[in-house]
């Protein structure tokens, strides 16, 4: 597709992929009114310190875990959802992005076992508002996309509480049934008056993959739409750097690492502008100092993503050195290395040995 058009498409919220038929018309979330929560959600906030805007983040995903309990519970119960309150968390997401775009994801990584589909939840919201913004998609195109972040694991609502919170190997009647949520949700959305159309396809398809490997309807390439393309990065990275209490925690640089090279698995166009969202200097990105020391970078919420704090380890001629946190100031990072090149003996067991100093 050609490139000026593949941008039109984007903008215009209805590209599906080069070999896809044309789509319908979108239909977007519209402007609605605010019912009394702009204090919690900040709309109207001008910016300022880094802490001052994680407590406001904070006061945002504390009323969107609130309208998230409540969606859910209504969905259990057979009531419809308040689509004005969901569209406000939004709203209050985007607000708090643009405010500081390091001070929600801060936040959201912070969850208990109980509040963890809540709080996933609200993530993938944040990370679809920053890519779509990324790939430069309207404003309206873009709250759709939010809210479709907010609702897309919505048909977990469906499903057995205690099974929400399993750890470990499911049966496979089990398994089953979690991958139906997407089915699950796609139903529930549907039957909402004035849902936009991205929110049903991102419900449905987020779990979907252009090797045909995904489901509910094991989709391909081009049938996929940009959208739920977008949510499967998002949803996947969210699930990997911030799993439930007893999953394996991955640092940012392996999330993208297994990003890029499943291409089978996930959009290139899509993985390299989320690439750009979550920025150059990950959490477990392995560094070159001006001092000529190799170092791994450690706090993803350093308020100078310029200079982040990293563990030193060993100079590049291979003489070992004690492992030390340090910031950047003084010996900034002048490259970004592949690991492979070093041939460490246990890259993996190094990078989590050095990533402790962080905690």
């Amino acid at each position: 597709m050609d490139s000026m058009v593949e941008r039109d498409a984007l903008c215009s919220g209805d590209w599906r992929g080069p070999s896809a038929s044309p789509a319908p018309t979108v239909k977007l979330a519209r402007p609605r009114a605010t019912f009394g929560k702009a204090r919690e959600l900040h709309l109207r906030a001008r910016p300022a310190s880094h802490q001052e805007e994680c407590a406001r983040a904070q006061a945002v995903v504390g009323v969107a875990r609130g309208v998230l309990a409540d969606s859910m519970a209504a969905v259990r119960e057979g009531r419809p959802l308040q689509t004005t309150e969901l569209v406000e968390i939004v709203d209050g997401v985007t607000a708090s992005l643009f405010r500081d775009p390091l001070a929600l994801p801060s936040i959201t990584r912070l969850r208990q076992a109980h509040e963890h589909t809540y709080l996933h939840s609200v993530a993938v919201c944040g990370w679809m508002v920053a890519l779509a913004q990324e790939l430069q998609l309207s404003p309206e195109v873009v709250r759709d996309a939010g809210l479709a972040g907010l609702l897309h694991d919505i048909g977990k609502a469906t499903l057995p509480v205690d099974l929400l919170d399993r750890h470990g190997r499911l049966t496979r009647d089990e398994e089953a049934l979690v991958r139906d949520h997407a089915a699950q949700g796609f139903r529930i959305v549907r039957e909402m008056a004035d849902m936009p159309d991205i929110v049903l396809d991102v419900c449905q398809n987020h779990h979907e993959r252009p090797d045909g490997a995904g489901y509910p309807q094991g989709l391909t390439g081009g049938e996929i739409s940009i959208y739920a393309q977008m949510a499967a990065v998002c949803d996947f990275y969210d699930k990997v750097t911030n799993p439930p209490p007893g999953g394996e925690k991955w640092p940012s640089s392996q999330a993208l690492d297994h990003l890029r090279d499943d291409r089978g698995g996930f959009s290139e166009k899509v993985v390299k502008a989320f690439a750009r969202v979550v920025g150059t200097f990950l959490p477990g990105a392995l560094v070159r100092l001006r001092s000529d020391r190799l170092a791994v970078v450690l706090d993803e919420t350093d308020r100078d993503p310029l200079h982040p704090m990293v563990a030193v380890f060993r100079y590049t001629s291979g003489v070992p050195v004690p492992f030390q946190r340090m910031s950047t100031k003084s010996d900034p990072i002048i490259g970004i290395e592949r690991p492979e090149i070093w041939r460490f003996e246990d890259w993996p067991g190094l990078r989590r040995q050095l990533l402790a100093l962080s905690e």
